[in-house]
């Protein structure tokens, strides 16, 4: 009967060894090929971050066809004005031409969080639509309230705010926005 037992553990051992595995996300995959060259923390919650890496000497592309090919995002806008979004369930991935070497191409990771309570909106104008923002941010009209709230203080990606962001100091109001709302007889 132990000999049981130590076999059955062993290959839920395995089992469950071998489905962690299975869960890389495309922060993992982007930091295994690339070197991280800066994290921006959140200015309202430090765990929310952007880490940024730079792919020497590739175009964004390049960079884009091997990230895409180890993970398919949820959504990808096309390459317009050497800037390209590709969303994914937990994660944005930015890719911009490198201003100090234009032979390079900075990817920022940053995570769900981050770019809710850190984003100016106007960043993702003509790349991801406000209404798919809103549905991956889980925030109703997410674009005006963030425009609102950000006073020219938002973060504008790595080559325009650079790791000496340091944005609204105040916290979203964005975080359980799924309450209904209403008072006593509100049809609740």
């Amino acid at each position: 009967m132990r000999r049981q037992f130590i076999g059955v553990s062993i290959l839920v051992g395995l089992f469950l060894v071998l489905v962690g595995c299975g869960s890389t996300s495309i922060l993992d995959i982007v930091s295994d090929k690339y070197p991280l060259e800066d994290v921006v923390e959140s200015s309202t919650n430090p765990e929310d971050t952007a880490r940024v890496f730079i792919a020497k000497d590739k175009s964004i592309s390049k960079v884009s066809s091997f990230i895409q090919d180890k993970m398919e995002p949820g959504n990808a806008s096309e390459i317009k004005d050497n800037k390209q979004v590709l969303v994914y369930n937990d994660y944005f991935v930015t890719l911009t031409t490198d201003e100090n070497d234009p032979d390079n191409t900075v990817i920022e990771v940053a995570s769900n969080g981050f770019v809710r309570d850190n984003y100016r909106p106007s960043f993702f104008n003509g790349f991801i639509a406000y209404y798919i923002l809103d549905d991956i941010l889980d925030v109703d009209d997410w674009g005006k309230r963030q425009s609102q709230r950000c006073v020219g203080k938002c973060y504008r990606g790595y080559n325009q705010s650079g790791g000496s962001y340091k944005g609204p100091t105040t916290p979203s109001s964005f975080r359980g926005s799924g309450n209904r709302g209403g008072g006593p007889g509100s049809g609740k």
